[in-house]
């Protein structure tokens, strides 16, 4: 394999890492601030634990989207956010 297949790879695997620990972080801030929410208005219910969590898990796969093509396109650092 060249070099540019293994920075290619390293790309892609680090896309795909990047996007596990961020849904994740975002589903965990999610489930824990639904549940502290529902303790306040929901006591016997999990509504909200339901909606951030689920929130949280489109966040993620938003970020990953924006990337893919951001990285498809060429840009050159396909981890950056550029929302201006």
């Amino acid at each position: 394999m060249s070099k540019q297949n293994h920075k290619e790879n390293a790309k892609i695997i680090h896309l795909i890492v990047q996007f596990f620990s961020e849904t994740f972080v975002a589903m965990a801030l999610g489930y824990f601030f639904g549940k502290w929410l529902d303790g306040f208005f929901f006591p016997d219910q999990t509504i909200l634990t339901i909606v951030f969590l689920t929130i949280g898990v489109f966040a993620g796969l938003r970020n990953l989207i924006i990337r893919a093509i951001a990285y498809t396109k060429g840009d050159t650092d396909a981890t950056q956010d550029k929302r201006h």
